[in-house]
């Protein structure tokens, strides 16, 4: 029980971590009205979500992902 729970959670979480850095990355162009302490910040919630996803790329938590309901086609 706790591991399939565990496994959507990784799901959710690794689809909207994703989605953020996509999005981010779109809308970069923004950014440069922001002032620069906002620019600083946000460069760090770039390494912040990459350092995330990074950390989703284990083999043994992309297992736990892939059997997870949300991606499951039974």
């Amino acid at each position: 029980m706790l591991t399939s729970l565990l496994a959507e959670a990784l799901a959710v979480t690794f689809d909207n971590l994703t989605m953020t850095a996509s999005i981010l990355e779109c809308a970069e162009e923004a950014s440069e009205d922001l002032s620069p302490e906002a620019r600083k910040r946000l460069g760090l919630v770039h390494a912040g979500l990459a350092l995330a996803i990074q950390g989703m790329e284990c083999d043994e938590l992309q297992q736990l992902i892939k059997r997870s309901e949300i991606y499951c086609d039974c």
